[in-house]
């Protein structure tokens, strides 16, 4: 793979808690993501022939992928530096590709299965959009080295501790493809790509 191919819920308002947040604050609104496992939100048991821990996986890997997708769509709009533009493309191409498939598997198994973001994720989202040029930059990056960090931990479990094959395959073909996203949004960081001001939002 080549680095880079070319309705909501009411929620709280938390824009005004956000409008001024750290990098660590905003990376914090959707990692660790005890979101995904507070959601005990109302979605169907797991059949008798899927895990708990790997229903839960395959949602949570749904709800990680529209939120990559949603998040690098605002970073092709919104990025100052050719790199973040390119990760933001990147992301939305593979978390795509990503999603089609697990929600093909969550269907074949009879699963329901979330179709936002969990609500941390979708303030996160929020948050960005009070940012834009290099401040956007810094707080995107920052936010997707911690969000893949999180989702290659939850991965590895699903991989070791997961009882439906299918999806203990699902997470061993995303792992390789997160672990990617990780190294990548690191690389921005580690070579000077992403400017990092004051993290000021957008009035």
């Amino acid at each position: 793979m080549s680095p880079f191919p070319a309705s909501s819920d009411s929620l709280p308002s938390r824009r005004g808690l956000l409008r001024g947040a750290s990098v660590a604050l905003l990376a914090a609104a959707v990692g660790p993501r005890l979101a995904r496992a507070q959601q005990a939100s109302p979605v169907s048991s797991p059949t008798a022939a899927v895990g708990a821990l790997d229903a839960q996986w395959l949602r949570s890997s749904i709800q990680g992928d529209r939120f990559e997708i949603a998040g690098g769509q605002l970073a092709q709009q919104r990025g100052a530096s050719q790199g973040v533009k390119d990760l933001g493309a990147k992301l939305v191409a593979d978390h795509k590709t990503s999603l089609n498939d697990a929600l093909a598997l969550a269907q074949r198994l009879g699963l329901h299965v979330p179709d936002r973001p969990a609500p941390p994720q979708q303030w996160a989202l929020q948050a960005l959009q009070t940012f834009s040029g290099a401040a956007f930059d810094q707080q995107y990056v920052a936010l997707e080295v911690a969000d893949h960090q999180q989702d290659i931990e939850e991965a590895k479990t699903e991989i070791a501790e997961g009882a439906t094959p299918e999806i203990r395959d699902a997470a061993s073909t995303d792992l390789p493809v997160l672990q990617q996203h990780l190294a990548l949004a690191q690389g921005l960081q580690q070579s000077g790509a992403v400017a990092t001001p004051a993290a000021t939002p957008v009035t």
